[in-house]
């Protein structure tokens, strides 16, 4: 919850109503005063309304520096520039549900202006919304318009040892930083970018797995994926050692690429396969997520796993053979690829970002029923 209450007049009132008004303040945080810089403190903030007829901001004050008002004279005081807003961030591991298993994503989660919201009409009433420019550099609401792992345009990310930034690059917006642990750089180096959530609804300083959810589920934040930029530093690549093998995987809905672990030289049961990678990862003390398919709807597709201390993950598939085990550099679900080409230029990316390894000679090895499967030595 933002404000628990503000100064307002008599126009606020009847342009907002009741519930407007509560969903305004609940997208609002008294940090700064927006005329002279200074911390609002404990007492109810001034709330200011400046509307230009096509779009409304709102934003708070000293009572003293401004005095509550809804202003629709046509002579805009000020807007408050987005450099000046205090915005909050946070980092985590986000959860999802996709083709049957759990995958984690790395996730900044940012509140870009907490003491000031734009404000749109939406059928006769006032409504909090995003500025503008963060659908511009490519976010959504989630939905089938969101392509987690299909970088979007208009922002990329930097991931060091200590913290991931996102910094985008459509005017006005700024760079966003929120500090991380070893787990989510981690996860984000493997997965070659993180996901980004911008909202005024939450305060990331206070979030919770509750308040995330109802706002993803409401539609009250925009994200995107955000292609990790340039290379990682030397020291925290993972780089495969020279004669490894790397493996290059994907169906209709699926891609991943990694290094090749090992492989059995006959066919085992399933449970005795996982058994065999268990041991093969070197698990300790139950650190390994429990064993999924890796496609509910491809059951010759294998297993899957994530190490839930380091974020790493791998893939156990069986072929004709035997059985393989790869650790990947990254992959995608819901992504479509359309030829060789198309997957071997997605993989480039991958492995240049997140080894350094490039101008590998892919080729065709064992693969599942439905897949294709490439093979380079490195």
């Amino acid at each position: 919850m933002g404000v628990e209450s503000a100064l307002i007049n008599e126009k606020i009132s009847s342009e907002l109503g009741e519930e407007g008004l509560r969903d305004l303040l609940a997208c609002l945080w008294p940090v700064d005063c927006q005329t002279c810089g200074g911390f609002l403190g404990d007492e109810p903030p001034s709330l200011c309304v400046d509307d230009s007829v096509i779009f409304a901001v709102a934003s708070l004050h000293h009572p003293g520096c401004r005095a509550p008002v809804w202003n629709d004279s046509g002579v805009i005081t000020a807007f408050s520039d987005v450099n000046s807003l205090s915005y909050v961030t946070t980092a985590l591991l986000l959860p999802l549900g996709r083709n049957g298993r759990k995958e984690w994503w790395p996730m900044i989660v940012v509140n870009p202006g907490l003491e000031s919201v734009v404000l749109e009409r939406e059928d006769q009433s006032w409504r909090v919304r995003p500025n503008l420019a963060f659908k511009r550099a490519g976010l959504v609401p989630p939905g089938p318009g969101l392509m987690i792992g299909r970088p979007v345009d208009g922002a990329v990310a930097l991931i060091t040892a200590t913290s991931v930034a996102v910094a985008f690059q459509v005017t006005p917006l700024r760079t966003y930083e929120a500090p991380v642990d070893e787990a989510i750089a981690e996860c984000a180096r493997t997965r070659g970018g993180v996901l980004i959530g911008v909202t005024h609804a939450l305060n990331p300083g206070e979030l919770t797995e509750e308040n995330l959810n109802t706002a993803m589920a409401t539609g009250q934040i925009l994200m995107g994926w955000v292609g990790v930029h340039g290379a990682a530093p030397a020291s925290k690549r993972s780089s495969p050692p020279l004669g490894a093998t790397c493996v290059l995987h994907w169906n209709d809905s699926h891609i991943s690429v990694g290094t090749l672990l090992g492989k059995t030289p006959k066919l085992l049961s399933s449970k005795k396969a996982r058994a065999w990678a268990a041991r093969l990862i070197g698990a300790k003390n139950g650190m390994l997520l429990p064993w999924e398919l890796a496609d509910k709807d491809r059951y010759a597709d294998g297993w899957f796993t994530m190490d839930a201390r380091s974020a790493s993950q791998y893939f156990l598939r069986r072929h004709p053979g035997g059985w393989t085990l790869v650790q990947a550099y990254s992959q995608a679900s819901g992504m479509s690829v359309e030829s060789d080409n198309e997957a071997k230029a997605w993989a480039a990316a991958v492995l240049r970002h997140r080894t350094g390894v490039s101008g590998v000679t892919w080729e065709p090895g064992p693969t599942t029923p439905g897949s294709s499967t490439l093979y380079a030595r490195v």
